[in-house]
């Protein structure tokens, strides 16, 4: 072994133990005056600053009830912040800041009751997917469907229309398994300000409410179907994508779960065979998709540099385009642009 190889080796070994994990800052931070809220990329795609003048973390859904209750009767705004606040587009920024209050369901996550005589499990708002999967599959139950990414709640879920993947029965969004859902809505004073609305299959508000993206009032309780716990054997099959558009019918009629990721750039489609299996069926893997796991802090920076270089490059390119058919200076006098790069003349 070469004296290189000897120290690189030693220097892995003396660095290791001084490696750890972090856990994601709360979405939300508070100083004196204001209170901030960043989505779990770490921008916005405006790249305006969401903020409000304060944020409460109810724990109950009577808290949940008074905090709305609170902004009625003071006419501010507000918008429900999860745990991850994992959107792209800016759902929890209110738009009028200076009238704006946070209302942050991370603490509201204790709720689960499951009934098995009924196949159903009722949850509060902000417990997180994975935490409901792993307790109903505790007690002998599965989730019909659900998303691929599990760092979400299930208020954000529902309200967002994610979804998994599966043609069949009632299709692969989570919210069409939704049997009733409770929802915190601005009343009259006589009623408090604030109401609670159990909202069931029957109601004429209960498809408006499940898919609401926030705006119909605070989702607190969600009633889901469930069935008897079951496997999944999944395949993937990597193939030319030659006639994709004529098989991708087949191919989600023939799977209940069934996927298919394509590459254009390389002429490549995954198709992935998801189907139910017993559970006395050998084998308990896990999708272990590298996208999905934990990793170095290094490759979000990375990315988000790589990200920046080729914006910076696609501006440069256009100002030098201008340049060759105009007669005016290209590089006017200003330090940036409308993104958050800048250029120095």
């Amino acid at each position: 072994m070469s004296n290189t190889s000897y120290y690189f080796i030693l220097w892995i070994l003396c660095i290791v133990p001084l490696i750890h994990s972090l856990t994601p800052k709360s979405p939300i931070q508070c100083n004196k005056t204001i209170c901030t809220l960043e989505n779990s990329y770490g921008t916005w795609n405006d790249r305006k600053t969401c903020y409000a003048l304060n944020v409460t973390y109810p724990t109950t859904e009577q808290q949940l009830r008074l905090a709305v209750s609170h902004v009625v009767q003071n006419n501010l705004k507000a918008k429900i912040v999860t745990k991850f606040s994992h959107t792209i587009p800016t759902l929890s920024c209110p738009l009028q800041n200076n009238h704006a209050f946070f209302i942050s369901t991370e603490k509201y996550d204790s709720g689960i009751e499951i009934d098995a005589e009924n196949l159903a499990v009722t949850v509060d708002s902000g417990v997180k997917l994975r935490e409901l999967i792993d307790e109903v599959e505790k007690n002998g139950f599965s989730l019909v469907n659900a998303p691929y990414w599990e760092g979400v709640t299930i208020g954000g879920v529902i309200s967002t229309g994610a979804h998994g993947s599966s043609w069949w029965g009632k299709g692969g969004a989570f919210h069409e398994q939704v049997l009733e859902i409770s929802v915190v809505v601005p009343a009259s004073k006589s009623e408090g300000y604030a109401k609670i609305l159990r909202l069931d299959s029957h109601h004429p508000l209960f498809n408006a409410a499940k898919v609401s993206l926030g705006v119909l009032g605070a989702i607190s309780k969600v009633k889901l179907s469930l069935e008897h716990r079951f496997k999944r054997s999944i395949t993937f099959n990597f193939t030319d994508d030659n006639d994709i558009e004529n098989v991708y019918m087949d191919h989600a009629n023939k799977y209940e779960f069934a996927d298919i990721t394509w590459y254009p750039s390389r002429h490549t489609a995954v198709y992935r065979y998801d189907f139910r299996a017993p559970l006395n069926a050998s084998g308990d893997g896990v999708f272990d998709f590298i996208g999905f796991q934990a990793n170095s802090i290094l490759v979000p920076e990375s990315v988000r540099g790589a990200g920046v270089n080729v914006e910076l490059h696609s501006i440069m390119l256009n100002l030098i385009s201008t340049s060759r058919h105009t007669s005016f200076d290209p590089w006017p006098n200003l330090f940036s642009v409308s993104t958050n790069y800048i250029l120095v003349k």
